[in-house]
């Protein structure tokens, strides 16, 4: 049987969608090879016409598609793909040796996938090395012309839900996606049987985890099947008597009857501590003092001091915020249970959360950070996620908080007609974003005081001790009152923007710290390389590679669209500055390609001296356009010139 190579795949869409004759040159600069590889694609795509008509015609004019119903054909055929990078390679070996086969022959392996036996040697090398970058206790062996997986079958489990997870290309709640990897494993009547089940108990499962759970069963399924059993004890007296132990057996019993296969104990104890996980908690705690009977007094202990330390290190205080506190207390208690069982639950919407709302998550990576401190457990990037929503919710609150109303108290000695003619003034102007809390004498400010108004707007120059923005204004509220009041509520804000964007631009990124065309091969030589630039100018301690070598452990911060914006877990520079580099080649970083990218340098307290920049990067950075623009900078002038165009562009379109 011949396969068809993804990239063959696109050189016939590419000649399907111009339907007329293409130059090899040009095929061969869209794929990024050369001419020959791409002769020798045409020639494999033509060896499927099976007797037929060649698929692709070759003449001096370039090339064309010869038979469109082939092409069609062969375009349409859910047939095997050839993996066709190292990290494919991996994914599908890693497959077949946990799915398939307990060993695969070298040999037989790199004819299947076209490579040499040498590269597959090289690509079991790498795997090895990814396996334990991602604390995984597995590895790859070679022995003579075999290769099997060694470690423990719990370990196999979760390694291969993430690879499957990993393949759905977002559609992670579509069931259908997952079912070809499971013959006549159906998971829909997983679903039902586990629904039904959780029903009977009224037991409440978090919707984001049920898909994570039924491939786990799934999972768990077909490797009974083929006798892989569980070989790690698990603490059965600890679970025996629970709500999960019950549900698991339960639905055991059915899958049992439904798969004709037997669950041994060890079996059923795994399933309940996968349910465990994936609890969800049926109510919102406002007061504190309900949390006392749902968690022990440590996880109330450990979410104020996560809080605390959020204050201490970016002046964000959310220890007020009750909603945030009692919902971020129970998810970390069932978080903690996740990470001390080893059962890691699959976030769908990480990828959006770190490209759409990069600071709220790198605050969860901080607490996620401290987390670990604490209690000595490592955070997973799917987990910081979680964490991440719970603080976007926090933030939404506030926001929401800040844009109600602002409340003033008039304070007005010269009369009812004045002080009513100025109340109706206000009114008429600002209806919906000043409340008028009343009218006061100058004798009265402990009254003031009491009702604690955002603004106090006099008539009169007012002294007072009181720590309440105070503004004078005339009873006539000309343009110069209005220009003031406007100004406390930052009515000008798209103007204002605009200009502290500048500043900050102009203030932060350095010619000396912009490099265009750098050649390098993956993320370490770039942060090496940037972090090391850095300490020569004297902007960060000498460690400054190690620390942001480390947040990249935890989540690697490229966003997509070509742009990663790596730094540290804490503000230590000794100067605030951004460095920016342009690669002359996208390289893959993390699970991205990246080809621009801005390191950030933060001196403690100067966070918030950034706050125009960094938002408005952050839109730059998820529009490919704006990031394209950013790319083809000629020099730093032409490069920060862009940068302040494209976000004054939205800006103004606010």
């Amino acid at each position: 049987m011949l396969y068809l190579h993804p990239r063959q795949k696109t050189i016939l869409r590419y000649l399907a969608a111009k339907k007329d004759w293409v130059k090899g040159q040009e095929i061969a600069m869209v794929l990024g090879v050369s001419d020959r590889t791409v002769r020798n694609d045409i020639a494999n795509i033509n060896s499927l016409a099976n007797g037929d008509d060649e698929v692709v015609v070759s003449l001096r004019k370039g090339y064309r598609i010869n038979n469109p119903e082939k092409a069609k054909e062969i375009l349409s055929e859910d047939n095997f793909d050839i993996p066709d990078s190292p990290d494919a390679r991996i994914n599908f070996l890693l497959k077949k040796l946990i799915f398939e086969k307990k060993e695969l022959d070298i040999y037989q392996l790199a004819d299947e996938i076209m490579v040499s036996e040498s590269t597959v040697a090289s690509d079991l090398k790498r795997l090895n090395r990814t396996l334990k970058e991602c604390g995984r206790d597995l590895i790859a062996v070679r022995k003579s012309d075999k290769i099997f997986l060694k470690g423990s079958e719990k370990e196999k489990r979760s390694l291969l839900s993430e690879l499957l997870f990993n393949e759905t290309n977002h559609s992670y709640f579509n069931l259908s996606k997952y079912n070809k990897y499971f013959g006549d494993i159906d998971l829909n009547v997983i679903q039902r049987h586990l629904m039904e089940t959780v029903k009977k108990y009224d037991f409440l499962l978090n919707e984001m985890a049920l898909v994570n759970l039924l491939i786990h069963i799934a999972i768990t399924v077909e490797r009974i099947r083929d006798k892989n059993f569980l070989d790690i004890p698990l603490d059965f007296e600890k679970m025996a008597d629970t709500t999960e132990y019950e549900i698991a057996g339960e639905l055991c019993a059915k899958l049992e009857d439904e798969f004709r296969v037997r669950f041994p104990r060890e079996e059923v104890l795994y399933i309940s501590y996968l349910i465990l996980g994936r609890k969800k908690i049926k109510s919102i705690f406002i007061d504190r003092d309900e949390l006392k009977g749902l968690v022990e007094p440590y996880y109330i202990s450990l979410t104020g001091a996560l809080l605390d330390s959020l204050v201490a290190e970016y002046g964000i205080d959310f220890t007020r915020d009750d909603m945030l506190f009692t919902g971020l207390c129970l998810h970390i208690k069932i978080m903690h249970d996740r990470i001390k069982n080893k059962m890691f639950l699959r976030n769908p919407l990480l990828d959006d959360l770190k490209r759409r709302y990069p600071f709220i998550f790198e605050i969860a990576v901080f607490l996620s950070s401290e987390f670990s401190r604490l209690t000595g457990e490592k955070v997973k990037e799917d987990e910081i996620g979680f964490i991440a929503l719970h603080l976007g919710a926090a933030f939404e609150r506030h926001r929401e908080k800040q844009n109600s109303p602002k409340s003033a108290a008039i304070v007005c000695p010269t009369g009812y007609t004045t002080s009513h003619l100025l109340l109706s003034k206000i009114d008429s102007e600002y209806k919906g974003r000043i409340k008028i809390i009343g009218v006061f004498s100058f004798m009265e400010l402990g009254l003031i005081e009491a009702k604690r108004p955002d603004f106090i707007f006099t008539t009169v120059p007012l002294e007072h001790d009181l720590s309440i923005p105070t503004i004078t204004i005339s009873p006539f509220l000309d343009e110069k009152d209005r220009d003031l009041i406007n100004k406390a509520l930052n009515i000008h804000g798209i103007v204002d923007k605009a200009a502290g964007l500048r500043w900050e631009a102009e203030k932060f990124f350095k010619e000396e710290l912009f490099y265009k065309n750098l050649a390098f091969q993956n993320e370490f030589q770039v942060i090496d390389f940037m972090a090391n630039e850095l300490y020569d100018r004297g902007c960060v301690p000498q460690n400054y590679p190690e620390l942001v070598f480390e947040r990249e452990k935890i989540s690697p911060t490229s966003f997509g669209n070509l742009v990663a914006i790596p730094h540290p877990i804490i503000m230590n520079a000794y100067e605030t500055v951004i460095s920016a580099a342009v690669l002359d080649k996208p390289i893959l970083w993390g699970n991205h390609k990246v080809q621009l990218v801005l390191m950030f340098a933060i001196k403690a307290g100067d966070r918030k001296k950034l706050d125009y920049l960094y938002n408005h990067i952050v839109e730059v950075i998820d529009d490919p356009k704006k990031v394209k623009s950013l790319i083809d900078s000629r020099d730093f002038a032409d490069f920060k010139s862009r940068l302040i165009s494209l976000v004054t562009v939205k800006t103004h379109a606010l």
